[in-house]
């Protein structure tokens, strides 16, 4: 029972949550950011060994500052993207100058720095946990891998009868004065 619930509750965000500008996490190269934003040095985000990397883009505006950081990881191989963050909030990695405004970037279903609490919950209707002005959630599921997929996977697992990859997503969402200064996704699909 707790299996399905929790199953549902991945399935619950909506796919063009993950696209922003034409990236899209688990689909978008970090080079493919870099074309479109300019040359990024990626960083790694801890000391930790196998630690996630950023590259990270700031926009100044007469509206002030913004930030547009894409993460990859070990399940990203270190080059598809596995997250991003959007914020007026700058990140403690260095950002190089874009010229494109971050500030008015939308996600393909409306997310988007200004948005209010009300219409962001329309827009991601899913189970948030309240922490002050910060929402969070993390939903853990499946889905079946598809036949590309289970033909690569049988080639390095021959023994193995697992026909779909684990998934977790996380979103955090900061807001102020009821309006968003902060959007955070992360989607990582395992085998």
């Amino acid at each position: 029972m707790v299996l399905w619930a929790t199953a549902l509750c991945a399935a619950e965000v909506p796919s063009q949550t993950f696209s922003i500008n034409s990236a899209t996490v688990g689909v978008t190269a970090l080079g493919e950011v870099q074309k479109v934003y300019g040359t990024a040095e990626p960083v790694r985000l801890s000391n930790e060994e196998e630690a996630d990397v950023a590259i990270c883009y700031m926009h100044s505006s007469t509206k002030g500052e913004s930030f547009l950081v894409f993460e990859s990881g070990i399940m990203g191989g270190y080059k598809d993207i596995t997250g991003f963050r959007i914020s007026t909030i700058r990140p403690s990695i260095n950002c190089v100058a874009t010229k494109i405004d971050v500030g008015t970037l939308t996600t393909e279903n409306g997310v988007k720095l200004g948005q209010s609490l009300e219409d962001f919950k329309k827009t991601v209707q899913v189970m948030f946990a309240y922490h002050g002005s910060r929402l969070a959630y993390e939903g853990a599921g499946q889905r079946p891998a598809t036949q590309e997929e289970l033909k690569m996977l049988r080639s390095k697992w021959p023994n193995t009868i697992q026909n779909y990859f684990d998934v977790t997503t996380n979103i955090e969402a900061e807001f102020l004065g009821n309006r968003l200064i902060d959007f955070y996704i992360r989607k990582i699909e395992s085998y």
